[in-house]
Order: structure tokens, then sequence, then C-alpha cells
């Protein structure tokens, strides 16, 4: 009792939205007000889930408002959607335009936007959905089929893919105007494409040309169609950047051949000025040096000045000596005269060197008056005869000369140590020496005379005194009463001349002379210095004390002068031994640097490299002027011994380039003659990368030797490469050409499609020309032709076997009739009603086929009485074409397969049957075997249906 009550008053108290009468819940939706949060959730749910679909449906007519549908809109059903759409478009209930374009305004519901812009009941509502469409696919929709043309040309504007467009072109039918703006927009993306595609060829075609340029031989046209190709690039807009990349990478290539090219014409042209000025050259070098030798040999007095000059002048000529030799070879006689001239050189650079190691003691010896020491350092200075001397060898000569068996005076003693070169007994004893040697004459030579008194007057006016002085007690003490009086006179003023000079330069050199004692006395004093720095500043003051002569000397001022000179001597004995030392290592790595050198001259390998040997060369000459200063006697010895080397080595550096310079000649004829032959291209590119290697292995000839062969041998060589790469690019302009014609071939077969049998001659001589053609290169491009043709063959074969398919279900439709026709004149033979078969006059049966007819007919006259043979050789025969048309078989057929694969063997021994002669003759087998039992025939009928429906 309680259950019933508890259901009726459930029945009584439930809403009316729940009752389960449709209708009633439909009803109760017009008393739910969506505008009230619980009534608006009961709506909501009645949408979403309510089984009837007049519910549903009423409960969306209550909601007027879209925006609260469009929450309900993934979760709902189709009618949710169908009332947003009725809604935005304008429908019945639908809101103020204005806030539907709003709503619409945010969507991304690309199928509402697509209805709304399809059915809105307002212009500018569909053109804002279609603003928020991105979908191209809705887009051409809206082009195509929008009722309102500014819609559908606001759509067709957006739209921008290639396809897209084409289709505008084909489904527009509806608006001309959207048609002809994708229409004109495809054919300026055509003419643009196009445009493009010719820029593309000509970048190309540019690029192309200028990557040959460097490769191909050389001709006097490859700047000028340079500039003309960089003319050409520059007035073509912008390429893409590694087109641009490719094509300056190409142009640098081309730029730096033109320029080697033109560097080395130039260097070619200067080898060959320089080749024919050679002797001038080398005749200008040897004129500097003898000049140089000559300047040193006439002076009167030579000092350090003019040797540091000659050493400068010898080492320049000779550096541009060497420089010529290097590169070429000297005649014998120009290489004789520059030993020649070099020996002489250093010789006097030789005693020059050794004055400069005996300077010290000399100025001590002098100061001394020391004349054994004297004697001594004179022979150990060994200078040359006809040099002329320094102001100190002078000094010592004339003491030498001055000093006599006996005692010498005190005063005398005095004179020598106030100076070391005592002017006054100098000047005596040079005239002494000089009257000796002319000797009186009887009678003058007045013209050699008047000769001497110009050049003591030159001298005078030089300022010249020594010479002067001694030129003019010879002619006092030669001319003394013999003279006339005009040269009496003259003689006689030239001497007042000469004593005035005397006077002046004492004057002058006073204090000079006070200078130098005030600046020896500090040298000797000074402890700021090196041992180095002083002993330098030590040999400078007595040098510049020694050329003051006899000017100003006094006896205490030369006594304070030693006495100074040998305290300096004293601190620098620790300094001037180390330098012995030094002196006798650096003649030891000489002449250890000696027998390297002479070692290597006698034993040099044949093939040794004029590069390393002249390396050794002028590090010998490094090594050689790193170790000085030596000994003045063994480096002299050690000096001729080292030059002897050198010129021991240059010989054999000239020989070895010499040997190599022909051996490169060689190289270049055999490279011009190969450029000259006829033989392949590729065969004649590597025998001169084998020439190049051999090339590569010798060493260098004189240089403008190797300048010269080594321009004739890159010609030839590019001569060689430039006709492998026109021979490859020939063979790349056939393999393109083939290419084409491939392509021609293949865009032909593809654009056919047989449609009967015999269409298949058009397959078969596209097969020949294929033949023709021969295969397809290798490559990207080729492997993707092959691919593309072998799928149309595939496709094009799979054609014809359909046509022949089909052919031959037709054919078989023809002799299945008539074997029909066979099979039922058989049976009614068995009642006694014989009639023939008629052939049918068709294209499907040939003269076999009507001997067969015959036969039939024949055997169904002699009606037998058993049919088992005939039924037995139908299922043959239908094995037989099973076998042809690669049918499966069944179990019960093996043995009959095996009989009939037995009988083809043996019919095929002689010579082998195409499969279509043996499909006839198949046929004409079945057609002439008979007669048949009709079960017989109904049973195999369906069987043969499905071999030639296989």
């Amino acid at each position: 009792m309680t259950g019933l009550l508890s259901r009726l008053t459930g029945r009584l108290f439930t809403p009316r939205w729940q009752h389960a009468n449709p209708a009633i819940r439909s009803a109760a939706t017009d008393q739910l007000d969506p505008e009230i949060p619980d009534q608006r959730n009961i709506l909501e749910t009645l949408i979403l889930e309510d089984d009837a679909l007049e519910v549903r449906h009423a409960a969306l007519t209550r909601m007027q408002s879209p925006e609260r549908l469009l929450p309900l809109l993934d979760r709902a059903d189709g009618l949710v959607r169908e009332r947003l759409i009725e809604l935005l478009s304008g429908g019945q209930d639908a809101p103020s335009l204005l806030s539907r374009e709003q709503l619409v305004a945010r969507l991304d519901d690309s199928e509402l936007l697509s209805a709304v812009a399809a059915r809105g009941d307002n212009q500018q509502l569909r053109l804002t959905a279609l603003s928020r469409l991105e979908d191209e696919e809705a887009l051409i929709h809206q082009a195509c089929h929008n009722t309102i043309a500014a819609v559908r040309h606001a759509a067709a504007a957006r739209i921008t893919s290639q396809a897209g467009l084409e289709r505008l072109v084909r489904d527009a039918k509806r608006d001309r105007h959207v048609q002809r703006q994708a229409r004109d927009i495809l054919a300026q993306r055509r003419a643009d494409a196009q445009q493009a595609d010719a820029l593309a060829a000509s970048r190309d075609n540019l690029l192309r040309q200028m990557e040959k340029l460097p490769r191909q031989a050389w001709e006097d046209s490859v700047p000028s169609r340079y500039r003309s190709l960089l003319r050409e690039w520059e007035r073509l807009p912008a390429a893409d950047y590694d087109i641009q990349q490719r094509f300056e990478e190409a142009r640098q290539q081309a730029h730096k051949v033109i320029s080697d090219h033109e560097a080395r014409e130039e260097a070619i042209r200067a080898h060959e000025r320089l080749s024919a000025n050679l002797n001038t050259h080398l005749e200008e070098i040897l004129s500097a040096v003898d000049q140089a030798r000559e300047d040193l040999y006439s002076r009167d007095c030579v000092n350090d000045h003019d040797f540091a000059s000659l050493q400068a002048q010898r080492r320049l000529q000779g550096e541009r000596w060497r420089e010529l030799t290097d590169q070429f070879s000297a005649p014998a006689e120009l290489l004789e005269r520059q030993q020649r001239l070099q020996q002489q050189l250093q010789d006097a650079l030789d005693a020059w060197h050794r004055h400069q190691l005996c300077q010290g003691e000399l100025d001590a010896a002098l100061i001394d008056n020391d004349i054994d020491q004297l004697r001594r350092l004179e022979s150990e200075v060994a200078w040359p005869a006809g040099l002329p001397q320094t102001a100190s060898l002078s000094a010592v000569r004339q003491a030498i000369s001055a000093a006599q068996p006996e005692e010498p005076t005190e005063a005398a003693q005095e004179q020598d140590a106030v100076d070391e070169s005592p002017a006054q007994d100098t000047e005596s004893a040079d005239a002494s020496r000089e009257g000796d040697g002319t000797a009186r004459k009887a009678s003058l030579d007045l013209d050699a005379l008047d000769a001497e008194l110009a050049r003591l007057e030159a001298d005078l006016d030089a300022g010249k005194l020594k010479p002067a002085s001694r030129l003019h007690r010879s002619l006092r003490d030669r001319t003394e009463g013999q003279l006339d009086n005009a040269r009496q006179t003259r003689l006689r003023q030239l001497g007042a001349r000469v004593a005035e000079l005397r006077d002046w330069q004492n004057f002058v050199a006073a204090p000079k002379r006070e200078q130098l004692l005030e600046a020896i006395t500090t040298l000797s004093e000074r402890d700021d210095i090196s041992d180095e720095q002083r002993d330098r500043q030590h040999q400078q003051l007595i040098q510049q004390w020694r050329e003051l002569g006899d000017a100003a000397a006094s006896r205490d001022a030369s006594q304070a002068f030693r006495t100074a000179s040998d305290a300096i001597k004293l601190r620098l004995r620790d300094y001037r031994e180390s330098r012995k030392q030094l002196r006798e290592h650096n003649l030891a790595m000489r002449q250890a640097l000696c027998e390297q050198l002479e070692s290597l001259n006698g034993h040099a390998m044949d093939d040794a490299d004029p590069d390393s040997l002249r390396q050794i060369r002028d590090r010998a000459r490094e090594e050689w002027r790193r170790h000085t200063p030596v000994p003045a006697g063994p480096g002299r010895q050690l000096s001729h011994r080292f030059g002897e080397a050198l010129t021991a080595l240059q010989a054999l550096i000239d020989s070895r380039a010499g040997q190599i310079a022909a051996a490169k000649q060689v190289l270049v004829d055999a490279v011009e003659a190969l450029a000259n032959e006829d033989s392949p291209a590729r065969a004649r590119a590597e025998q001169a990368k084998a020439l190049q290697s051999r090339w590569r292995e010798m060493g260098r000839a004189p240089k403008g030797e190797e300048q010269r062969l080594w321009a004739a041998f890159r010609a030839a060589c590019d001569r060689i490469f430039a006709a492998r790469d026109q021979d490859r690019e020939d063979r790349d302009s056939r393999e393109q050409a083939r290419l084409d014609q491939w392509q021609a071939l293949i865009e032909r077969l593809d654009s056919w499609e047989p449609e009967t049998l015999e269409d298949a001659a058009l397959l078969d001589d596209a097969l020949k020309e294929a033949d023709t053609l021969g295969p397809l290169p290798r490559g990207k491009r080729g492997d993707g032709m092959r691919r593309r043709w072998t799928g149309i063959l595939k496709r094009r074969e799979q054609r014809l076997d359909e046509l022949h398919a089909l052919q031959l279900r037709e054919e078989w439709q023809q002799w299945r009739d008539l074997l029909e026709q066979h099979a039922v004149a058989d049976a009614s033979a068995r009642n006694g009603d014989v009639q023939d078969v008629a052939l049918p006059s068709t294209s499907a049966f040939d003269d076999n086929s009507r001997q067969a007819n015959a036969a039939r007919n024949q055997m169904r006259q002699a009606l037998p009485s058993n049919c088992s043979a005939a039924n037995e050789r139908l299922a043959e025969l239908r094995v037989h074409l099973a076998i042809l048309f690669e049918a499966p078989l069944g179990s019960e057929d093996e043995s009959r397969r095996l009989t009939v694969q037995v009988a083809r063997i043996n019919q095929q021994l002689g010579e082998r049957m195409e499969r279509e002669e043996e499909l006839d003759e198949v046929l004409d087998a079945l057609l002439a075997n008979g007669p048949l039992d009709w079960d017989a025939w109904q049973t195999e009928l369906p069987r043969f249906d499905a071999l030639f429906n296989h």
C-alpha cells in the first residue's frame, strides 16, 4: 500500500517537463523562461538529453539568444546548430542585426560561418561571416554559389592558390566577373612564371658561361667576354642568394684566371726584356763595383767611412748580381771579371778589417814610438800594395822610415812622445824619400814642374795640409837654385800658404785636442756604460786624435792622452780577452762552414734540388756574416776559401738548374705534341696529368726560364683540358638531346591510350624508337624518366591485355554459341534428328575452324554409341586452356594436366608455338570434338566461361 501511494504521489508532484508524455513535456517548455537561470538550465537539459525530437525542438524554440546556444554547440546534435544558424541569419526570433554582427565577428566555427555567409539576411552580415572564414574550400563555395555578388567577389578576392583559382574558372559559372578575375590572375601568374623562367634561363646561361670561362683554353677575347657577362648579369634583377653566391664564386675564379694570365704575360714580357738586356745589366753592376774600387784606390788617404761605403756598394751590387744569375746564366767572361773584382774588394776589406783589429796596438806603439812593435804590426796588417793608406798606417810607415840604426836624439824622442805621428819628421822623411826617388836632373821638366805647382795650389785650396806640405818640400829640394824668377816666386808664395795653412790648422785643432783629452779622461773614469760601448768610444777618440796629426800637438797633451788610453785598456783587458775568444770561436765556426760547403760540393747528388742548394747558399752567407769578427791572418785565408766554396756551389746550382730547364723543355715539347694529337680528349687529359706530376717532382729551373717554361707548359695543358671539357660538354649536350627525345617520347606515350588491339602497333613503334635512342643515362633526371617510362609501359600493356581479354571474351561468346548449337545438334541426333550446324561468317573463325566445323558435322552423321571419349577430350581441352591462361586446377585434373603438358612438349619439339596459335588450335580442337553428351557439356560449359573470364 505504501509503494502504491509513493508512486501516485510521484506522479502527482513530478514537474511537467519531466512527464513521461513527450507532448506534455513539449507544452511545458512554454512555461520555462530562458532569462531565469534555473529554468534556462532545464531548457538546456531538455535540449541535450531529452529523447523526443519535438521536445528538443520546443526547448530550442524558447532559446532565442545565440550567445546561450553557443556553449551547447559541441555537446548537442544538429538541431542546435540549425537553430543557431537560423538565429544568426535573421530567421524567426532573431536578435538585432548589430548584435548578430558582433557575435559573428567572434566566431571561429567554419561550418557555422559558411552557413551564415550563405543564408544571412543582410549583406554586411554575410561579409562579416566571410571575413572570419579561413578555409579555402569554403571560400571557393561562397565565390561560386553565394546569392549576393559582393560576397562572391569578396570571397574570390581571398582565393590565392593555383588549384583554387582553377576551380573558380571551372565552377564559377554563376558570376562571369569571378571567372574573368580568376582567369586574369592565372594568366598573369603564367606570364610571371614564364618571365621568371626566362630570367632563370638567362641567369643559368650566364652562370654556366661564367663557370665555363675559367676552364676553357685562353683566348684574347676572354677578358671582353668576362666583362660582357658581368654587364648582362648586372642588368638582370637580383637573384636568390645561392645563385648569386655561385655566380660570385665563378666570377672570382674567372677574374683570378684573367689576372693570373695577365700577370704571367707581364712576367714573361719582363723576363724577355731582362733576358735581352742581361749583359747590359751585368755590365752595369760590374761597372758600379769597378767604379767603387777605383774611387777607393784614387784617394790619397782612406778612412772607415770609405771602407763602409765600399762594403755597402759591394753588398748592394752583389744582391743585384745574384738576382740576375738566379734567373739566367751569366756569360763566362763576365763571371770571371766579377770574381776578379770581388777578390780585389775582398782583399781590401780583409786588410781594413785586420787594420781595425790592430788599431789599438798601433796607436799605443805610435805613442810609445816602439819601432819593433810598429814593424810587427805593419807586417800583420799586410796592407795591399797600391791601396791608399789610412792616416795611422801612414804615420807608422813614416815613423819606421824616419828611424835610424843609431840611437835617436833626445829632441827626437821628445817629439815622438808628443804625438803619435810627428808631423815635421814625417814630412822630412816623406820629402827625403820623394827626393831620392826622383833624383836630381841636370835639366828640369818644366811642364811636369808646372803641373806639380798646379797640384800644390789645388791641395792648398782644398785644405789638404799633409800632401801640400809633402809636395812643397819635394819641389823645394829638387829645384833649389834651378828655377827662373817667376816660378821661384810662385813656389815661395805657395810655401807661405803652406805655413799659413799649418798655423790655421794648429789654431783650429787646439780646442778639438782639448775636447778629445777631456773626453778620453772622462771615459776612463765612467762606470755607467758597458765594456762594448767603452771600447767603441775609445777607438773613436783615438781615431779622431790621430786624424788631427801634428796640429796643435804638445808633449804634455800626448802624455795625458796616452795615460788615459792605458787606463781604459787596463779596464778593457777582460773584455778584449773575451773578444779574442769570440774571434777564435767565430774562426772555428767559419772553418766548419767552409768544410760543410766543400763536402757538399764534393758529394752533391746528381738530382739535387737547386732551390735547396740556393737556400743552403743564402744560409751559409748569413752564417758567415753572423760569425764575425775573426783573427786577421787566418780570417783572410778562410775568406778566400769561403769564396771558392760559394763559387763552386753557385756553379753546381747553375748546372742543376740548367739540367732541370732542359728536362722541363722536354716535358713542354711532349705536352705540346700531346695537345696537337687527335686522340680522345679524356686519354690526353690523363696523360697531361701524368706529365704534370712529373713536372712537380722536378725542381725549379732558373727563375726566368722557369716562368717561360711554365707559361708554355700551362698553355698546352689548358688546351688539353679545354678540349676535354669541350668533349664533356658535347657529350652532355648529346645526352641532353637524347633526354629531350626520351622526354618527348614519354610525353607522347603518356598522352596516348590504346582503344583497340590494332593500337599495339603504336606501342611497338614506341619501343623500337626507345631502342634506337638507347638506354636512359644514369642520374636524377634519367632515373625519374626511367621509372615513369616503365610505369607508362606497364599501364599501356595492361590496357592492351584488357582489350585482348575483352576481344577474347567476345570471340568466346561467338565460339560458345557455335559450340552450344553443336551440343544441341548432338542431343537431337540421338533422337534421330541429325542436322548440320553452319559456321557463322565472322572474323572469329578461319579456314581451320571451317574444317573443324565440317568434321564435327560429319561425326554427328556417324553417331557413336558411347560419348565418353569425346567427354574426356572435352575435359582435357579445358585443362589445356587453363594451362594457357595460367588458371588454377583442381586435384581431379592433375592427371589430365600431365597428359596435356606431355602433348604440348611433344608438339613443340620442332618449333615453339606462339600462345595465340596454340589457343586457336585448342578452340578448333574443341569445335571438332564430338559428339558430346549434353550433361557433360553443361557441366564443363561454366568452367569454360570461368576460364575466359579469368
